[in-house]
């Protein structure tokens, strides 16, 4: 019966990879940037000319495009952590839900999917007459895209089963590898991606892996192993060696100005047309941004609070008054309602907050190029009044909410999606070279503060004669602030062993106290569980702790 099941699923993709291919090869789909249509890859008489070989490597990026589209409704899964909530959909959470929702099988299954295409790639391509240096590119991504594949299945469900090769009906039943085994997989080939790859692409290639792309991963995995000493090499020669530099703007990084700046090192690419563009402005966008976004992903007040002083110093309630003169209560509704105390609360903070977020008595820049001010209490007869979706007492992103009216299509937005940036690799360097010391040395502060000191930011260097247990906080704390919105976070606590304390059973709340919904991580959420469908069909997969 289950080999029945797994040859009907098998014939039902390839009757849709010969459908797609039809279309492609009638349609425009080579061009990498403005169509990436083929969702999958035939056999037979296809994989003849190098332009086959182009486009059955484009088939692999488009799953990832299609991972990435899944989760921004979720903040990128910072809503799953302490820094940003889901106004709708509970999801990951509360702590509630079930090892057999759809959210993880279809992750699996995507992850699967480029697998199987780079496989393919791998495997059709060397006998394929054309230019060496393209095919070793096509090579180089493939390999590089089915490490990164790994690596995600790595990060959300431990050990899985390695395929280096196509499988077919009879060869999907292997049993999970080990969590070292599946490390290894991803370095080796990370390693060879990296040796394949070239440095940079034309403009008409952006968005494909680089070199330092491989690089970059085969430090984060090392990482993730803890395996400090070779993954602070890895993100050392990379920021000694790349063509990469920090935007100097911090929030252009997050606009469509800012596609394809210095400072991305591998991301996902979208155009402003239906089915090739990104929903962030419905889902990071507020009622009077031009495409009227859901606020369905905003940031917590733990998040906005964790923002220092201009001078460094930590954010504390307790230094700032209310109207009557006593201390500012952030859980009395009523000391929120005095527009002057509440102005003082976000002045003279790091600048990426308000580069990054709407705070009350902040403006935003909304359609028609009408600059809307955050009155709160909200007031939605004043003149040029921004209304949130959620009037009680909600932040909003300004990360990834494009401002004025040129973009209409609010789930086709033309935001590239940065994966994998450099100030990123600097803090991850800063965090495996201060794990691999006894204490941190002036190679640590030097990485932080070159992102603290980002011209936009200009935030002060961090304290000199920090313990390695101190320098572990200010870079986790880097991390949180300089990374929100984009996904890092719900890796982050997690490799830390700090999810539990941090999400478990607090409450979402409005910035004014008012308890919106509990959150809940018990311990099995550290993994995700293996797809009860998966293990319906390959009994050889074992299940991962607490969800049996």
């Amino acid at each position: 019966m289950l080999h029945f099941k797994r040859k009907v699923m098998m014939k039902k993709i390839y009757n849709m990879i010969l459908a797609t291919m039809t279309v492609c090869m009638l349609g425009s789909c080579s061009d990498f940037l403005d169509r990436n249509s083929l969702v999958g890859l035939s056999e037979g008489d296809f994989w003849k000319s190098e332009d086959d070989a182009i486009m059955g490597v484009n088939a692999i990026y488009h799953a990832n495009r299609e991972f990435v589209n899944s989760i921004v409704i979720y903040g990128m899964m910072d809503d799953f952590t302490d820094i940003s909530y889901q106004s709708w959909a509970t999801g990951l959470t509360t702590g509630l839900f079930p090892a057999d929702a759809g959210f993880y099988s279809t992750s699996w299954g995507i992850f699967y999917k480029g697998i199987y295409r780079a496989n393919t790639v791998l495997q059709q391509v060397p006998s394929i007459q054309m230019s060496e240096t393209t095919k070793n590119r096509v090579l180089g991504e493939a390999t590089f895209l089915r490490g990164y594949f790994y690596f995600k299945l790595w990060d959300y469900f431990g050990g899985v089963p390695l395929y280096d090769y196509p499988i077919n009906v009879d060869q999907a039943y292997e049993p999970r590898n080990t969590d070292r085994e599946v490390y290894e997989f991803i370095v080796k080939d990370m390693t060879s991606a990296y040796e394949l790859l070239p440095e940079s692409y034309d403009q008409s290639n952006k968005g494909r892996a680089t070199k330092w792309a491989a690089l970059a991963m085969r430090g984060k995995a090392h990482l993730w192993a803890k395996e400090y000493e070779k993954a602070a090499a890895d993100f050392k020669y990379l920021m000694e060696n790349s063509d990469r530099s920090l935007l100097p703007d911090y929030h252009t990084l997050f606009r469509v100005a800012g596609n394809n700046n210095s400072e991305v090192i591998f991301d996902v690419q979208y155009i402003a047309e239906q089915g090739h563009g990104i929903a962030t402005d419905r889902n990071y966008g507020n009622a009077m941004g031009p495409t009227s976004g859901s606020q369905r992903t905003r940031p917590t007040p733990k998040l906005v609070n964790a923002y220092e002083m201009v001078d460094g110093t930590p954010f504390d309630f307790a230094n700032f008054q209310n109207a009557n003169g006593g201390p500012f209560n952030p859980n009395n509704a009523s000391d929120w309602h005095d527009g002057a105390s509440v102005r003082k609360l976000f002045e003279n903070r790091d600048p990426r907050m308000h580069q990054g977020i709407v705070v009350p008595w902040s403006t935003f820049v909304g359609r028609g190029g009408v600059e809307y001010l955050y009155r709160f209490p909200v007031d939605g007869n004043a003149p040029n009044a921004y209304v949130p979706i959620w009037t009680n007492g909600s932040y909003a992103w300004r990360k990834f909410v494009e401002t004025g009216s040129v973009y209409t299509l609010q789930d086709n937005m033309p935001q590239n999606f940065p994966l994998i940036r450099l100030a990123d690799v600097i803090l991850m360097y800063a965090e495996a070279q201060n794990e691999a010391l006894g204490s941190p040395d002036q190679s640590v502060y030097n990485a932080v503060n070159a992102v603290r000191s980002r011209p936009s930011v200009g935030m002060p260097n961090l304290p000199v004669g920090l313990t390695k247990e101190q320098m572990r906080e200010r870079i986790r704390h880097e991390r949180m602030v300089e990374l929100c919105g984009e996904g890092q976070r719900y890796s982050d606590i997690r490799r830390w062993g700090i999810a539990k304390d941090v999400v478990d059973k607090v409450w979402m709340t409005e910035f004014t106290g008012v308890q919106i919904r509990q959150r809940g991580f018990p311990d099995r959420y550290y993994l995700w569980p293996i797809p009860i469908s998966e293990r319906d069909l390959n009994p050889s997969l074992t299940q991962n702790p607490g969800w049996e």
